[in-house]
């Protein structure tokens, strides 16, 4: 299977941008430990999987029982590496190797970007377990992964096809709130009826990719969220709800609200899950449920009107504001590089689902992030869009970037054409160039 993966939590991606916090790395590395006591999942030691996190003056090793190349033993606590700045290979809230250890990484930061809410030493320590479990999983449960690559083709969004998303959301809120335990137990009722009938309308893929992925994000959203001690409601709405980017984000939202409700209908349910992991969050529910005495609550007429009028409403909104994004970004003003590979696709490296809309041509425009590779280089385009385009293998075979304030160095002898600024980098081989005026075309084989 072919997998992607975003990099998660407050579009994490970044650099840091030069900005320094004012969080103290100490006081993160004190609350991971305490978390560390917390049996927040079967199995899973905080203590035994390293995490390397950058402050923004320097980077620090934690739970690693060696010290890779650059990073030193602390004077004042010799269980800790510090590497002087940042480390290379820490780039945001992510997981990555550190030769052949899996370390969960993190760039603290006073605020969210993507939510704008402050964090405190907990939330920080709690994003840092996020990835944390992230290993875990990919330590015991190594087919636990989901294939992003398929949002590329999502389905087109409709009024139905949102509506179900909605109101299945909605009913699962209600349920996650609830206090009392016939009406928790109805309202999840109720979403898994919608959920039922709005994966049964999906192909295949599309389906077992949602599942999986409330098996992924969503048990680590969720192992987050208690390790932080936030309300289950916390960022639950950070999008439209709109496909791609909203099913996405779903993942995230109902993983974590199905193992809240389990927490209180079946407290048993991880040592369940972790006896049988081909087994998906929503179907243990759906089990647990199925001996539940309690009804299913359903919405009034009025209720399921004004989901759906909010639907229609919002559906006409988003198609035209996306109208207008992307002919704004044709029109911009500077050179344009267009990158032929149907002959050598790319493997896709990187891009950020959430941050993506697909076009009426099944084009994927991407806002913030997108990097591949092939035989014949490697592209890294990032805080500026692009528009590509895949076969059904989930390979670029083209992709457009426009409004660029510099144009390709080529380099006629070696056939080979780069772009270096800002935050984009392309060095690629090419069979033939066509240059008109600001335009420039490149095939690749």
């Amino acid at each position: 299977m072919v997998l992607f993966y975003s990099l998660n939590t407050a579009l994490c991606w970044g650099q840091n941008d030069g900005n320094k916090t004012s969080v103290n790395i100490f006081m993160v590395i004190e609350e991971i430990n305490k978390l560390s006591t917390v049996p927040l999942w079967p199995g899973f030691k905080i203590n035994e999987i390293p995490a390397a996190i950058y402050d923004s003056l320097n980077t620090y090793l934690l739970f690693s029982a060696s010290s890779p190349e650059g990073f030193e033993p602390m004077k004042s606590n010799p269980e800790v590496f510090i590497f002087k700045g940042q480390h290379p290979l820490v780039r945001g809230n992510s997981i990555v190797r550190f030769g052949d250890t899996w370390t969960a990484t993190s760039i603290l930061s006073n605020f969210s970007r993507r939510t704008a809410e402050l964090y405190n030493t907990r939330d920080l320590a709690g994003i840092i377990v996020h990835e944390q479990f992230h290993i875990f999983q990919r330590t015991n449960h190594p087919h636990w992964r989901q294939n992003d690559g398929v949002l590329l083709f999502y389905p087109a969004e409709t009024n139905e096809t949102l509506f179900l998303r909605r109101i299945e959301k909605e009913a699962f809120r209600r349920a996650v709130t609830s206090e009392k335990i016939e009406e928790k137990a109805g309202w999840a009722k109720t979403a898994l009826q919608y959920r039922v009938k709005r994966l049964s309308q999906l192909g295949f893929q599309f389906a077992i990719y949602e599942k999986e992925l409330q098996r992924t994000e969503g048990l680590s959203d969720y192992i987050e969220k208690i390790a932080r001690n936030m309300d289950p409601l916390n960022a639950s709405n950070i999008t439209n709800g709109i496909a791609p980017a909203g099913v996405r984000d779903l993942g995230y939202v109902e993983g974590r609200w199905i193992a809240m409700i389990l927490d209180n209908l079946e407290p048993e349910w991880k040592f369940i899950l972790e006896k049988n992991d081909s087994l998906y969050i929503d179907d243990i529910l759906k089990d647990v449920l199925s001996k539940s005495p309690y009804d299913e609550i359903l919405f009034n007429t009025e209720e399921a009107d004004n989901i759906l009028a909010s639907v229609k409403e919002d559906l006409n909104n988003w198609q035209k504001s996306k109208k207008e994004e992307i002919r704004k970004y044709k029109d911009e003003m500077g050179y344009c590089i267009e990158i032929n590979s149907s002959s050598n696709p790319f493997n896709i490296r990187i891009f950020e689902p959430l941050e993506i809309e697909i076009l009426d041509d099944g084009s994927v425009y991407h806002r913030v992030i997108f990097s591949a590779i092939n035989t014949s280089g490697s592209m890294r385009i990032q805080d500026h869009p692009c528009i590509t385009f895949f076969d059904n293998a989930y390979r670029l075979t083209k992709v457009l970037i426009m409004g660029l304030k510099e144009a390709p160095v080529i380099l006629e002898n070696e056939n080979k054409f780069s772009l270096k600024y800002d935050k984009i980098t392309i060095e690629l081989k090419y069979s033939k160039v066509n240059i008109n005026d600001t335009i420039f075309s490149f095939e690749i084989e």
